[in-house]
């Protein structure tokens, strides 16, 4: 797999973050910037683990920015990481969903995880879409579909008291029809807040980051080996003890993962 793709900068979320952080020290700000600055030049001199660790540097800090999980997944994906890179693609599109290049970055590597499961194993399930609802809802934040809802919810009472009060029939009826509408609209937007955030589903989402990730009886390493995960495959964190996430995978059985193995979609 090859992603031609140029890393992007985050220059208006760092200016953010330096206004964030003035009354703090100036200095702060300006070597967060230099990590990412560092963490370009790595990319483009072809040292994808020394981007990887400058973007990683970034994050422990605190900075949540889509370009910075783009960035940090195409590193991944050139250096060979599939697993990593599929985990950043998808954290990128919860900041920003429907970005254009991170679809295309995320369907690629799913692509080389597909063909590098079936070059070694001789066949491969490949995870390339979401669920309908799910894809229904990827392309828009949580946060809009809320706003929608408040939004509706207050014109659909708003509609309601004026009809009340309202003498003319055809008045009166097109605001029962206009309720009507943003009941509607908000019932649905409920329906997609729903989906967005999850709620129907148990556990948080999660990536598996190993090829091969064994998923045990227990929360032990002496424990029988139900399966084995596909790297990049999606996953559903259900608990935690001792060192193990017990995952449900898309393809697979309930089992009890190490941790590093899995990475959470939502940090």
């Amino acid at each position: 797999m090859t992603l031609y793709r140029r890393v992007r900068t985050f220059t208006a979320a760092l200016c953010s973050f330096m206004c964030i952080w003035a009354a703090c020290g100036i200095a702060r700000a300006e070597n967060l910037d230099s990590i990412f600055h560092a963490g370009n030049q790595a990319f483009a001199h072809a040292d994808y683990s020394g981007a990887v660790t400058q973007y990683q540097r970034l994050l422990d800090a605190g900075i949540r920015d889509a370009d910075v999980y783009l960035n940090l997944g195409l590193a991944h994906a050139r250096a060979g990481s599939l697993g990593p890179a599929i985990l950043a693609f998808e954290q990128s599109l919860r900041i920003r969903p429907g970005d254009a290049d991170a679809n295309a970055a995320l369907d690629l590597a799913r692509a080389a995880v597909g063909k590098r499961h079936a070059q070694k194993h001789g066949e491969a399930l490949v995870e390339t879409r979401p669920p309908l609802a799910e894809a229904l809802v990827r392309p828009y934040r949580e946060d809009a579909i809320a706003w929608l809802l408040l939004v509706c919810d207050v014109a659909l009472f708003a509609c309601l008291v004026i009809r009340r009060f309202a003498r003319a029939d055809a008045t009166r009826t097109g605001f029962a029809v206009a309720a009507a509408l943003f009941g509607l609209t908000a019932a649905a937007s409920l329906a997609a807040l729903v989906v967005k955030r999850g709620a129907l589903l148990e556990g948080e989402p999660a990536i598996v980051l190993r090829d091969g990730a064994e998923l045990r009886e227990a929360p032990d390493p002496r424990a029988s080996v139900r399966a084995h995960a596909q790297e990049g495959s999606s996953a559903r964190v259900l608990a935690r003890d001792s060192g193990f996430v017990q995952v449900r995978t898309s393809v697979g059985p309930v089992g009890w993962v190490a941790n590093p193995d899995v990475g959470l979609v939502v940090d």
